[in-house]
């Protein structure tokens, strides 16, 4: 009998695993495992195919190089944080300020999960030359500053929120969210105790969603229409 054709130019999966065929999504998601644990700097077409039990052709096959796996890897945990996001938004009551917690909530959760997140958009995707990776954190900026504008421009409307700059508002989310899982040794010497993950993240997602709508929200002098004044150097 005849063995069945496969595509051509499609290597082999190889190794031990030979009879289990891995695809392009499989090879995507061992890249994001390998992104809880792993600096992405140290990412390499090499280090997926050894987590995978393939060779590394069939990563060059599906992704010509090491930059375009981490894109594509990227990208979908990009997806996914806005898939969450946008579940919590439904499931909110629309106001301005519970589609802010939501949009909080959800970056505290990736960058939480996956500690080396910042590190792979900041310094693979801004720092690279390559196309689709540099169009990539400009996408993802552009998106979540558009995002950030709309839910001020509607706390704005309704007197919930000052009107600020979305993309101060975006940096300083990311920046308070990427902190979390190097603080968590600081934060359990503060307590004098080990703190559980999900704890921490639970009561961190909820004082920096205080701090946050706090400091954003609408004074009774701003809705007068008076700004508050800048404390003195």
């Amino acid at each position: 009998m005849a063995k069945a054709s496969r595509t051509p130019g499609r290597p082999r999966s190889g190794g031990e695993g030979e009879g289990n065929a891995v695809g392009k999504d499989a090879l995507i998601d061992a890249t994001i495992d390998l992104l809880r644990t792993t600096p992405p700097s140290a990412i390499t077409p090499i280090a997926v195919a050894r987590a995978t039990g393939v060779h590394p052709s069939l990563i060059r096959y599906y992704f010509k190089n090491r930059a375009r796996l981490l894109v594509a890897a990227a990208e979908r945990m990009m997806s996914r944080l806005s898939a969450r996001v946008e579940q919590a938004a439904a499931d909110s009551d629309g106001s301005p300020r519970s589609r802010l917690f939501a949009r909080i909530a959800a970056i505290i959760e990736l960058n939480d999960s996956f500690p080396n997140f910042h590190q792979l958009m900041v310094n693979e995707m801004g720092e690279s030359s390559d196309p689709a990776a540099r169009a990539l954190i400009s996408q993802a900026t552009f998106n979540g500053t558009t995002a950030y504008g709309r839910i001020l421009s509607a706390g704005v409307a309704d007197g919930t929120f000052r009107d600020l700059d979305p993309a101060m508002l975006y940096t300083v989310i990311v920046g308070m969210a990427e902190f979390l899982p190097a603080a968590r040794h600081q934060l359990e010497i503060a307590r004098g105790r080990p703190i559980d993950k999900e704890e921490l993240r639970a009561s961190y997602t909820d004082f920096v969603c205080d701090l946050i709508m706090h400091g954003i929200s609408a004074s009774a002098s701003q809705r007068s229409g008076r700004k508050t004044p800048r404390p003195a150097a």
